[in-house]
């Protein structure tokens, strides 16, 4: 579950409980106050935002509650603002409704949502005391004003770099910080995407570079890493588009092809693997040659699990070594 989801979730929980607690404080306030009909709309937005708190809970379609919370919430204080019996002060809540906007619908659809809100709310306003305050007190307008366009600012910019942030946080948690190539993760989150949409046949590569043991004790880390990444340097140059290559730890490599047969991808395992055993590596001088095995697994059902085709692919692999290194094994 992505971070902003979890986020969001927990905030909409909390606004809910708020506005319910408030809803009733100021249902209570306008009925002694005899403003009935304000007192009906507050007790109805009460009404709606506890039936969502239990939805809220253990929805999968967050983006709809929150959709329907800040309209229920627009529709209320949009109400009380054209309302003549309310005073000058309800305008204060169209402060804070870019930032509850923005931190639930997110940068594109709370920017528009909040445009769009604020410009009915200034216009009610200009409505029912622009010619009276303009008058009297020009400067009051313009620090509302202000005060307003400051806050629709500072929660764009504050979603957009959030936004980045967690698409930062999100890519480093599904990648490989060595090779740039998709980690362990990112490969059972492609898995379970391609099953959703029978992106059948589906075959798994499973490289393992041959002696790269050796490197690292004669030529230390530093170079084992670097071969590592030229080898992630081929996987990215030859495989295509929508497959996935991963780096499983080590010198273990994962390919994951959508769509692709058995004969498929044993050509594209050849290919692979004459690319890499191309590859002349040069480390202090030295140059470096490499080799890879590579066993092959596909499968055209469906219900077979990420799991059980690796562990296949891997047997395959271990028959390609056992038959002396440098070469392919399908099925």
């Amino acid at each position: 579950m992505p971070l902003s989801y979890r986020h969001r979730r927990q905030l909409l929980r909390l606004l809910l409980g708020v506005t319910a607690l408030l809803g009733v404080i100021f249902a209570v306030v306008n009925l002694f106050a005899g403003k009935h009909g304000l007192m009906t709309i507050e007790l109805a937005l009460t009404l709606v935002v506890l039936l969502l708190l239990p939805i809220v809970k253990a929805t999968h379609h967050l983006r709809r509650w929150c959709l329907c919370y800040i309209i229920a919430l627009y529709v209320v204080t949009l109400y009380a603002l054209a309302l003549p019996i309310t005073s000058i002060t309800v305008f204060s809540w169209v402060m804070v409704m870019p930032v509850t906007t923005y931190l639930l619908l997110g940068r594109k659809l709370g920017g528009l949502f909040s445009a769009a809100y604020l410009a009915i709310a200034a216009g009610l306003f200009l409505w029912r005391f622009g010619a009276t305050v303009a008058a009297s007190s020009p400067g009051a307008i313009a620090n509302v004003l202000a005060v307003v366009a400051w806050g629709y600012m500072f929660s764009h910019f504050y979603e957009a770099s959030r936004e980045r942030a967690e698409e930062r946080l999100s890519q480093q948690a599904l990648t490989d910080s060595l090779t740039g190539l998709a980690n362990r993760t990112q490969l059972e989150q492609a898995f379970q995407r391609i099953t959703s949409e029978r992106a059948l046949p589906l075959s798994v590569l499973m490289l393992d570079l041959d002696y790269f043991k050796r490197i690292n004790d004669d030529h230390g880390r530093a170079a084992g890493d670097m071969v590592l990444q030229h080898v992630a340097d081929v996987l990215r140059a030859q495989v295509r588009r929508d497959d996935i290559a991963c780096r499983l730890g080590g010198e273990e490599f994962c390919v994951l092809l959508p769509r692709t047969g058995h004969d498929d991808a044993c050509r594209l395992a050849e290919r692979l693997r004459e690319a890499i055993e191309a590859q002349r590596c040069q480390h202090n001088g030295i140059e470096l040659a490499l080799t890879t095995s590579i066993g092959i697994a596909s499968s055209e059902v469906p219900e077979e699990t990420l799991a059980t085709l690796m562990h296949r692919a891997d047997e395959k692999l271990y028959q390609a070594k056992a038959a002396g290194r440098n070469r392919i094994a399908g099925q």
